[in-house]
């Protein structure tokens, strides 16, 4: 089990990928590329209201602040790449900037965490619905002497890792998330959890 292929799609999209896009993301140049754009906190504000959007930014920063401020770790790595021995040929200035877009990517994948979390209990909700609705929907056809497709569960089962292992990989991207696509995730699980059920044998 440990070796198999769907084990080590697992590793590969959860672990791997994030961690290697962590590392090299922050070499970009462009600073407006690690912050939150406009664009996706207009869209939660329109679609949760304002002050639930406040909310959600309010926690995000005290989240930020409790885990990395308060605990002295942003200032340390910041004052490790503003030591003047390490400078030369702009080495000094690559490590600073690093750090900076660095602290920017992780402080825009905790307040879309945060984002994320609104949608979270319906998510979970309308797939045990959904899930629920397609085992009753096996057993149906069971009983009746119909046969699950084994391509079908395979599919769906794959679906469902490709859907969560990009919702997590959206936590990152320099582009903006929009409110919409937490909305398109937990429509997309709910279908192939209710699929993967009623093909499951």
């Amino acid at each position: 089990m440990a070796g198999s292929r769907f084990i080590g799609h697992v590793k590969w999209w959860f672990f791997t990928v994030p961690l290697i896009a962590l590392c090299v993301m922050p070499v970009i140049q462009s600073p407006e590329l690690f912050e939150v754009p406009d664009e996706e906190v207009q869209s939660v504000t329109a679609t949760i209201g304002e002050a639930r959007a406040d909310d959600a930014t309010e926690r995000a920063n005290a989240l930020f602040k409790s885990t990395f401020v308060e605990t002295g770790i942003v200032r340390k790595t910041l004052q490790a790449t503003s030591n003047a021995d390490i400078g030369d040929a702009g080495a000094n200035d690559f490590a600073r900037t690093w750090v900076q877009h660095f602290w920017m990517l992780i402080y825009r994948a905790i307040y879309r965490l945060t984002v994320m979390k609104l949608w979270l209990l319906g998510t979970v909700a309308f797939g045990v619905a959904a899930f629920v609705d397609g085992t009753v929907r096996r057993k149906i056809k069971a009983a009746a002497a119909g046969f699950a497709s084994p391509l079908s569960f395979h599919l769906a089962a794959h679906g469902i890792l490709l859907i969560l292992g990009v919702t997590f990989a959206v936590l990152i991207v320099p582009v903006p998330v929009l409110a919409q696509y937490w909305v398109g995730v937990a429509a997309c699980l709910a279908i192939l959890l209710w699929k993967a059920a009623s093909a499951y044998q």
